[in-house]
C-alpha cells in the first residue's frame, strides 16, 4: 500500500469492519476482508443501478459505498495519507 489512498470502510453487525479501498499509486482496488473479494470481483451497482467493476477505480469504490449504503450497512469514506500497510490485504 502506498502512502496515499481513498477507503470505504463497512461496518458489519457482528462488530467485523471490512476495508475496501483503491491505492492511488498502483490504482489496485483492495480489500481486508477474504470473503468480500469474490463479491467485489463480480461488480457491484452504484446509486444509479449501474453495475461497475474493479478495473473502474475509482468510480469503483463509489459504487461499493452506495451498494453496502444501500442496503443498510454504516459506511464510512476516508481519504487518508501516511499508511505504511494493512497487515492482510486481498487483491479485488
Amino acid at each position: 500500500m502506498s502512502g496515499h489512498a481513498d477507503i470505504v470502510l463497512v461496518q458489519y453487525p457482528r462488530g467485523a469492519t471490512a476495508l475496501v479501498w483503491v491505492d492511488l499509486s498502483t490504482g489496485r482496488v483492495m480489500t481486508n476482508h477474504a470473503g468480500l473479494q469474490v463479491t467485489l470481483r463480480r461488480g457491484v451497482k452504484n446509486w444509479a443501478g449501474q453495475v461497475l467493476r474493479p478495473h473502474d477505480g475509482a468510480l469503483f469504490l463509489s459504487a461499493v459505498y452506495d451498494h453496502f449504503f444501500l442496503s443498510g450497512y454504516p459506511v464510512h469514506w476516508l481519504g487518508v495519507s501516511g499508511l505504511k500497510g494493512v497487515q492482510n490485504t486481498y487483491r479485488v
